[in-house]
This record gives structure tokens, C-alpha cells and sequence, in this order.
């Protein structure tokens, strides 16, 4: 193929990947009942459906995020504990004789997500300016 097509091809395609721009960049803090969060990622999605969706982690409670499509984007953060993957069979029996007839696995198994999808302010739109933002993510309780 000549160098030209090859070009056009390239200038198409980069802007659809999100390559186009450098985009806005987010840096804040997020927590949940008021503590931050630990370990878990916070999600830009454009509310338009026009940009890259952009993730980035969070780390003791701050994330700092590049390459954001500026705008009104929904922000989605996910969290999760750190899962006990085995115990001793002491440690399980006694787990499950203080639930016994109590109809719940919960103590049982540890719960997963720190941040429940439903949380008040998870999935809020926030506006995006170019250049540099900066947000203090409060989530709570639905």
C-alpha cells in the first residue's frame, strides 16, 4: 500500500482508539462512609459515548488520572477487600457455629465489595474541564 493510504488509514483509526488527544487530567480522593479508599479503580466513561473511556487506581484513598476526555463523564469506582482465601478448619468451624441457625453465610465469607454499584454519588456525572481537575469523591451509603 502507498505511504498516503497508509497515512489516511492511520489518522482515521488513532482518534477512535482515543490516541487523538492527550485529553484532561483528574487527580483526588475518594471514600466511602467517610473512609478512604484503600486499593480499587475509579472509571471515566463520556456521557455523550464521544471519547475513550479512562480508568485509573486508587491508591490509600487518591487517584490521579490522564488522558480524560473533557466534559460531562460518569465516574464509576469499584472497590474491593482483600479476600481471605483459605483458613484454618478451626478458625471455619468456629465461623460457622456462631451463625449457626442464624439463616446467613455473611462472617462466613468475606464480603468482596467495598463499594456497592447503588453507593450515593457512584455513577454521577461530573463535568471535565481541559487541562488540570481536581475532585474529592464522597461516596455513601444508597
Amino acid at each position: 500500500m502507498p505511504f498516503g493510504p497508509c497515512l489516511l488509514l492511520i489518522c482515521l483509526i488513532a482518534p477512535a482508539v482515543g490516541c487523538g488527544s492527550a485529553g484532561s487530567s483528574v487527580q483526588g480522593t475518594v471514600s466511602y462512609q467517610g473512609t478512604p479508599i484503600e486499593k480499587g479503580m475509579v472509571t471515566f466513561t463520556p456521557s455523550d459515548g464521544k471519547g475513550s473511556v479512562v480508568g485509573c487506581n486508587i491508591e490509600n484513598g487518591k487517584f490521579n488520572a490522564t488522558g480524560v476526555t473533557p466534559g460531562k463523564n460518569v465516574l464509576t469506582v469499584a472497590a474491593v477487600n482483600s479476600v481471605t482465601f483459605s483458613r484454618s478448619s478451626d478458625e471455619m468451624s468456629k465461623m460457622a457455629a456462631s451463625k449457626a441457625g442464624k439463616g446467613s453465610i455473611e462472617g462466613l465469607i468475606d464480603p468482596a465489595d467495598v463499594v456497592p454499584a447503588d453507593a450515593v454519588g457512584n455513577g454521577a456525572e461530573h463535568m471535565i474541564n481541559e487541562g488540570s481537575n481536581t475532585l474529592d469523591l464522597k461516596l455513601s451509603k444508597p
